[in-house]
């Protein structure tokens, strides 16, 4: 339920909600009339509806009836101008998963790792023999939340007091984690995935994550 920017933006379209964004979803172009927001990146974190001097913001299924037009408007920017590129395809996200578990087992240590889109959708999923049950579903969540805010999980940590993130991790029903352990996978700047690890010591967690990572080509 990603938000979107309506038609009383056109009115101003003074950047404020850009300045706001923490997954930097909000975009437009010299020749047109208003900004928009990526329905395949956005966290419905609130931020620029909060910020929007002229109320333009709204949760896709909360738009006023004569503005839904507005949905397909905002999608058919990113498609016209954001260059398609595949998520990780399923062979390399499993050779991620055993490139993480061959570092799990070089530390000694036994952890689950996630391999998830751009969108945070899941691609490949391996837990060692010895990891703890709960890992998998961490190691799922560390995955999403570093494909959906697009940086390494650790360098949330600075956000996690902030009254936005609290009200994020509460509706994210716990997919939201600002703990170590998952890192965005780029092609060139553009991020196609996430890797995420859980089982161990967030330090132990970064290496591992870091070696799937690597194994992405």
């Amino acid at each position: 339920m990603p938000y979107v920017i309506a038609e009383p933006c056109i009115e101003v379209k003074n950047g404020a909600c850009v300045e706001v964004c923490p997954v930097d979803c909000i975009h437009t172009t010299p020749g047109e009339a208003q900004h928009y927001i990526d329905p395949d990146i956005c966290i419905e974190c609130e931020q620029c509806a909060f910020v929007c001097p002229v109320e333009a913001i709204f949760l896709d299924k909360e738009l006023p009836e004569q503005w839904l037009g507005y949905v397909d408007k905002n999608a058919k920017f990113f498609r016209r101008n954001k260059e398609a590129l595949m998520p990780v395809p399923i062979d390399q996200a499993m050779r991620m998963v055993q490139a993480a578990h061959a570092k799990a087992a070089e530390l000694g240590i036994a952890v689950s790792a996630a391999v998830v889109d751009e969108g945070g959708r899941l691609i490949a999923l391996g837990k060692m023999d010895k990891a703890r049950p709960m890992s998998v579903d961490i190691a799922t969540h560390k995955a999403y939340t570093a494909a959906s805010f697009q940086m390494p999980t650790n360098e949330l940590a600075g956000m996690a007091s902030q009254s936005w993130f609290q009200s994020l991790l509460i509706s994210s029903q716990g997919r939201i984690m600002a703990s170590g352990g998952g890192l965005p996978i780029l092609n060139g700047v553009q991020v196609v995935g996430a890797i995420g690890v859980s089982g161990a010591s967030e330090d132990h967690e970064y290496l591992c994550a870091q070696a799937g990572a690597a194994a992405y080509e």
